[in-house]
């Protein structure tokens, strides 16, 4: 009696498995899909495709191949992460050479005695000297104040 109730049992598990799928279209023109046909109407069988059983191996193969892809991902976005950064560093020290050149034409465009000031204090610049900074100041706009 045991036997026969599993083997009942088992049979009603298998069947949902191997289960057709039906498909129609009422007179309203929806389509409709079911694991029964409809009473009063035509159904057409749906074959269903699954995708072919894979072995462990091929799933660790796949998992494998997934996390690599996921840690190149992070490790593209971190390296784009750092090059902004260093950009924008490079973009502020721009800036901030880019003012300093200015000031320092305009420095030595305004003066009419040739004094200079460094960080020793100022010095008297001969008209060779003061020619020769204004234009190192002017190469220095030109290389750091890019628009």
């Amino acid at each position: 009696m045991k036997q026969t109730f599993l083997f009942a049992l088992l049979l009603l598990c298998i069947n949902p498995v191997s289960a057709e799928t039906y498909r129609w279209v009422n007179e309203d023109g929806v389509v409709t899909y079911s694991q029964t046909p409809p009473p009063n109407a035509d159904a057409e069988t749906v074959k269903i495709k699954t995708a072919p059983a894979t072995g462990a191996n091929d799933s660790k193969k796949r998992l494998e191949a997934l996390r690599q892809k996921l840690a190149d991902s992070a490790e593209d976005r971190a390296l784009k992460k750092a090059q902004k950064q260093e950009q924008t560093e490079i973009k502020a020290e721009n800036k901030k050479n880019c003012s300093t050149a200015r000031k320092n034409l305009e420095q030595l465009t305004a003066l009419g005695n040739r004094l200079y000031k460094t960080e020793d204090g100022y010095v008297r610049l001969t008209e060779e000297d003061r020619q020769q900074k204004m234009q190192q100041a002017r190469e220095q706009i030109k290389k750091f104040c890019k628009r």
